[in-house]
């Protein structure tokens, strides 16, 4: 038996096992193959490759406590003493105030197009080879230092409710970072590249290289940037990271806790009319693309801002309940604090609207204008009005009188609901962007935003 068969079999067996003990139990079996390469100072230095099997429950008793627990169990021992034990925890925990139930119906479900190469195997092969020729580009480019990580592998699993859905999925998905330095490690510039078929996106990984090194030339001679109120041009790393907030925040569960600054705003106008943003599981080549969720219920697309309106939060079972409405196939198990996850919706790919203005126009401005091309460190002061702060990262160009120069040591201080109502042009360079300052891929092209406010950031 493979792997597979060896997951499906432990996976039946935990949900016969446990059905007669609980009144509900849902689950999933992975089989996980990744690898990484990372490099620094010009060249690859660590190679790996590994294997996950992995088990995860959600186990429902008494009405509404709920328990998750996730073990690497290979045997149908280790499968009994997870239910035993969860089982045991349930009975001196109180009933979960965020659940309402589960899906019960057996649904038919589509398949995303687009979300595994046939050739990953291969690919690991002339992956090394594809790190150098971007580490080359980036010094062709003018670059002295590149470092950087390429990760990618394929993920399987079968999933089981004891309610009845029932389903399997395969995908492979890569996401590569580089970054290249002049002899000054502040004179620095990124590029990104992920996707789901890494075999495909050779070109993409070495033009990330090379706009790696050509920013960070960019960047020679940056002076100190002065507070103010300025027009920020945001590439799609930071508009990912910045105006992706808000989508992300039509999650009622975010509502409920107090951490969402779209509590009241249903039916109201939040940004231009040319932005429209759904969240989409079928998404063609989306990396958190799937055919249904952790519940079983079927994937599909919702419009969360249409024309600037917001329309649609995303749902599973118990939240749909909550609000009378139904679910949006949006049921994951999201991490509350250290080793803790329950189950809520959680969004899948957040996909921006492409607009149709070329990055050199969006730049076109006689109005004072900052190119963000990175950016870190995001924290919000206060998520319920949307007050956050960011520090720009690697280049960061002025555009002032006609001329652009580099600065360094800002800090964007302002309020995302303001920024996303102040979006005054779109790009047509719509990427998925995903790396460790954008968890939740996103589909997302350049913007402008009118009257940023930007303060000095500490030395």
């Amino acid at each position: 038996m493979d792997n597979h068969d060896d997951i499906r079999s432990l996976v039946g067996f935990a949900v016969d096992y446990a059905r007669d003990k609980v009144d509900g139990i849902i689950v999933r079996g992975a089989v996980r193959r990744n690898s990484q390469i990372r490099f620094s100072s010009n060249s690859i230095d660590v190679a790996k490759r590994w294997e996950e099997l992995n088990i995860e429950m959600f186990i429902i008793t008494d009405g509404a406590k709920t328990a998750h627990v996730e073990l690497s169990a290979t045997t149908t021992d280790q499968v009994k003493e997870m239910v035993d034990d969860t089982i045991e925890f349930l009975r001196r925990m109180p009933e979960s105030m965020f659940f309402a139930g589960v899906e019960e119906r057996i649904l038919d479900h589509k398949t995303p197009k687009d979300v595994r190469d046939p050739k990953i195997e291969d690919f690991a092969e002339i992956a090394p080879e594809i790190v150098n020729a971007a580490v080359d580009a980036a010094l062709e480019e003018g670059a002295k230092r590149v470092a950087g990580a390429l990760k990618f592998g394929s993920e399987w699993y079968y999933q089981l409710s004891s309610y009845g859905p029932e389903g399997e999925t395969e995908s492979t998905a890569y996401d590569f970072n580089v970054r290249a330095f002049q002899e000054e490690l502040d004179y620095s510039g990124q590029g990104l590249s992920a996707g789901t078929v890494p075999s495909r996106a050779e070109s993409e990984m070495v033009k990330a290289g090379a706009k790696a090194g050509r920013l960070s030339k960019q960047a020679i001679g940056a002076v100190q940037g002065e507070p103010g109120v300025y027009d920020l041009v945001l590439s799609p790393t930071v508009a990912a990271n910045v105006l992706g907030f808000v989508p992300q925040s039509a999650n009622p569960f975010l509502v409920l806790i107090g951490m969402s600054p779209l509590a009241d705003r249903m039916g109201q106008q939040i940004g231009p009319e040319g932005v429209t943003v759904w969240d989409d599981p079928l998404f063609p080549g989306g990396l958190a693309s799937r055919g249904f969720d952790f519940e079983g219920t079927p994937s599909k697309r919702t419009t969360i801002v249409e024309n600037g309106v917001l329309r649609s939060f995303i749902h599973n079972t118990s939240t749909a309940r909550m609000y009378e409405t139904e679910s949006t196939g949006s049921s994951n198990l999201l991490s509350i604090g250290q080793g803790l996850k329950l189950l809520l919706p959680t969004p899948s790919n957040i996909v921006f609207s492409n607009g149709d203005h070329t990055l050199d126009e969006l730049l076109e401005s006689d109005r004072r204008t900052i190119y963000v091309t990175s950016n870190w460190y995001t924290r919000y002061q206060n998520y319920q009005t949307g007050d956050f702060s960011t520090i720009p990262r690697d280049v960061t160009l002025l555009i002032e009188r006609g001329e652009m120069r580099p600065i360094k040591n800002i800090r964007i201080s302002d309020n995302v609901m303001r920024m996303f109502a102040n979006i005054d042009a779109v790009g047509n360079d719509r990427v998925q962007v995903y790396w460790w300052e954008v968890e939740t891929p996103t589909f997302v092209p350049s913007m402008r935003v009118r009257d940023c406010r930007i303060t000095a950031a500490t030395q």
